[in-house]
């Protein structure tokens, strides 16, 4: 199965868990007081926010649509059901919405280069907590007002029976993230003012090879601290080939973004991988990890 199937299957059940809860917590707003209506405006708004937009930057690594469907997700249940604890309850909804969209962004994003297969049933199993925890608050608060002793049956066997299968699904479906020739070669000669632009950095330039099409080749290492080598010096109008390896601790420089040429990779842990650019101009462009902590220049001249 195609993972991003396994991504659009869970979202897909875990807002429909949303929702029942939703409808569970409309369903006794009568029975509840401000304190409680209160609580579903804040839960709701920030869990809904944080579901929507970690299953989406899990994936596809955008970062700002993953705020902003996160952020729209979250006000659209935090606000209505905040509604129900009168003006407190919808300002709740309205300051956790954001809230929860912008930290699952994170999340996810801080997420991403380490193993989702560990990560998404965790993140199931403390959405199912919170669903329960407010179910469950929601049971108590009416069962307090109508001088109810106990939880139904039902509640505890639907809970079990939802919860079973959104471990199941976490477990079972697949979730990671996927992303030869004999010519003589010649290195490009490094100019003056590039010599002394990398004096103090570790800078690499790339072997141009000459066969039935030119193009320059350059090998990249990952490492737990740093990109080596962090300047890349290319020429222009040739393709070039980034040949990149990661250590087993490399962390979150696995995730290597090239803004400029639109491309994103994800290297596994002690893996490897090609990036192809065609660099048809010159200049400097960064490139770096995901969370801008690995920094690196490819020089076009």
């Amino acid at each position: 199965m195609n993972t991003n199937y396994s991504y659009m299957i869970i979202a897909t059940f875990n807002i429909l868990v949303i929702i029942f809860t939703a409808f569970y917590s409309y369903r006794f707003r009568k029975n509840l007081d401000e304190m409680h209506s209160m609580m579903i405006g804040m839960t709701f708004g920030l869990v809904s926010g944080l579901v929507a937009s970690t299953l989406f930057v899990v994936p596809t690594g955008n970062f700002l649509y993953a705020v902003i469907i996160g952020t729209v997700v979250g006000l659209a249940f935090g606000v209505p059901l905040g509604k129900l604890g009168k003006h407190l309850g919808m300002m709740e909804g309205i300051i956790s919405g954001p809230m929860g969209g912008m930290m699952g962004a994170m999340l996810g994003q801080m997420t991403r280069p380490f193993n989702i297969e560990i990560f998404i049933p965790f993140f199931n199993i403390i959405f199912l907590i919170s669903m329960i925890g407010i179910s469950y608050a929601i049971n108590c608060g009416v069962n307090y007002n109508t001088k109810k002793k106990k939880i139904s049956e039902n509640f505890v066997y639907v809970w079990f029976t939802v919860s079973l299968i959104l471990v199941i699904l976490s477990i079972l479906l697949p979730f990671s993230l996927q992303s030869s020739s004999n010519y003589s070669s010649q290195e490009s000669s490094l100019p003056r003012y590039l010599q002394e632009l990398t004096k103090e950095e570790k800078a690499e330039t790339a072997i141009r090879y000459n066969g039935s099409g030119q193009y320059q080749e350059v090998n990249l290492l990952i490492t737990s601290s740093r990109y080596s080598p962090n300047i890349i010096l290319a020429k222009k109008d040739m393709p070039l080939i980034i040949n990149v390896k990661a250590d087993t601790g490399a962390g979150c420089g696995r995730e290597i973004i090239f803004p400029d040429f639109g491309i994103n990779k994800l290297i596994r842990p002690g893996g490897s991988d090609i990036i192809k650019i065609n660099p048809n101009k010159e200049g400097t462009f960064n490139f770096r990890c995901s969370m801008d902590m690995f920094h690196g220049k490819l020089i076009v001249s």
